[in-house]
């Protein structure tokens, strides 16, 4: 979540309690410290940046000086949501709602909408997030979190109009106009998406994120080789930069230049603020690397170590799901999916795109075990969740479902859907050249290798891709 906002003018009221406020249309805020209040503004402009370590030194300092500033416990809480710590950011968001009592109806209605938000109560932030809008329509960050609820039901449409509503109230609001590029980018857009990424580019041009981000639309649709070149324009900016120290690495990945990725993906990690669920992410990422290396018991342990410290990290669970599927340990397979959908009950996330995830796991288990009709029936209902950008994992599923039941034509139907987005994407390619190697068609199988042959030029020896791709082609190094 990236939240930002200016006060540019202070007044003192109310025997030592400072309103804080732009006269014309900014939001008040209530602290009995202009010290904290500075201190505060200078984290908005650090978290509104992605920056997280330096927000929340400034966000504990303002707490320092005022402990009961409501508004700096409510931004503290959704940076440690955003670090998944969240009963940490429980117990400050608690505190913020308990302050906010004393604190402007601005300041209450924006802590409800944030605390529903991390508790994943999409209509009651909702609600809160409209009586917002409804009462302070000037309340530019009430639109940019309605978009983002709007977006958790699969509206895209309607995130689009509030982003630009967000745009409308403030043209240079740099937070919207990231958030419409994603939005544009998700509805299937890629040329308005870009278009957004490079405003947000001019709106910031000494941030490290818009690069960023406008790298983040160019690996959508498989630039990768430009997508590289705009997150070291980041890191130009600023070389700690966590988000495109970590987006390289999955681009490393995606090459099979798995030792890089490593290296990459635990830099970034220690350049965030520091809990027990950091700790746990770098087990899961080691797991995911072994599992391009085709080492699933390996895998195993490592996602079942970052289990043990975080037990709600869905993404382990996901992967141990996965590499269990591959060791044939079905019926503990079965019992993580269980476990997943309960953590999706709590979290209120059964009817949001989260689902996706969720369906194309029990699908890739389905297949795994052979039950095909089931495994096809999954991915139709993960359709039901995706959009445009989303839904190429699912045509790639598909594709493999149907080249093991030797359905070729369909398969590669499902191939060309899965590419339309991304005509580069090589796990999809992969799948195509298993369908023209079963079919017999060595001059397709031949072709489509030796592209990813090209991408995968510089990958480890030991990605098992590329091992298979080259038993696949017959080449030997």
């Amino acid at each position: 979540m990236n939240i930002a906002r200016r006060f540019p003018e202070t007044f003192l009221c109310f025997a030592l309690l400072f309103l804080i406020s732009d006269c014309s249309r900014g939001p008040e805020l209530t602290t009995q410290s202009p010290e904290a209040l500075s201190a505060y503004q200078e984290g908005l402009a650090l978290y509104e940046k992605f920056y997280y370590r330096e927000a929340k030194a400034s966000f504990e300092e303002a707490l320092r000086l005022d402990s009961s500033f409501a508004m700096a416990w409510a931004r503290m809480g959704m940076l440690n949501w955003s670090a998944k710590d969240e009963d940490q950011a429980y117990r400050d968001l608690d505190r913020a709602t308990r302050l906010a009592a004393d604190a402007s109806e601005r300041e209450q209605l924006l802590i409800r909408v944030l605390s529903r938000m991390a508790r994943y109560d999409a209509g009651g932030a909702s609600a809160a997030a409209d009586s917002l809008i409804s009462l302070y329509p000037e309340e530019k960050e009430a639109y940019l979190l309605r978009g983002n609820l709007h977006e958790q039901t699969k509206d895209v449409e309607s995130a689009i109009k509030s982003y630009q509503a967000a745009i409308k109230v403030d043209t240079a609001y740099a937070p919207a106009v990231m958030s419409l590029g994603y939005a544009y980018s998700r509805a299937g857009e890629p040329e308005k998406a870009a278009a957004q990424m490079q405003r947000y580019i001019r709106l910031a041009p000494d941030a490290a994120d818009p690069h960023a981000s406008y790298a983040d639309i160019l690996v959508y649709i498989g630039r990768y080789d430009e997508a590289l070149d705009h997150y070291q324009k980041s890191l130009e900016l600023k070389p700690d930069y966590w988000y495109s120290i970590r987006e390289i690495g999955r681009i490393y990945e995606l090459m099979g230049r798995l030792r890089e990725a490593e290296g990459q993906y635990h830099t970034s990690l220690r350049l965030l603020p520091q809990n027990r669920q950091v700790e746990g992410t770098h087990r899961t990422l080691d797991g995911v690397l072994q599992i391009d290396r085709g080492n699933y018991a390996e895998s195993v342990r490592l996602f079942q170590e970052a289990l043990t410290i975080d037990s709600t990290d869905l993404d382990a669970a996901r992967g141990l799901v996965f590499a269990l599927s591959k060791l044939k340990k079905f019926e503990g397979a079965q019992e993580v999916i269980e476990r997943i959908l309960k953590e999706f009950e709590r979290r209120n996330l059964t009817e949001s795109p989260a689902m996706l995830s969720f369906h194309l796991m029990r699908s890739r288990l389905l297949t795994e075990k052979g039950d095909l009709a089931k495994a096809e029936a999954e991915c139709d209902t993960a359709l039901g969740f995706s959009g445009p950008l989303t839904r190429i994992a699912v045509y790639r599923q598909m594709a493999d479902i149907y080249r093991r039941q030797k359905a070729f034509e369909p398969a590669l139907d499902a191939c060309e859907q899965a590419l339309q987005v991304n005509p580069n994407q090589p796990e999809v390619l992969l799948t195509l050249v298993r369908i023209y190697h079963d079919q017999g068609d060595r001059r397709m199988t031949k072709e489509i290798g030796q592209r990813l042959m090209n991408f995968w030029a510089k990958a480890d020896p030991d990605f098992k891709n590329r091992i298979e791709l080259m038993r696949i082609l017959g080449v030997t190094s």
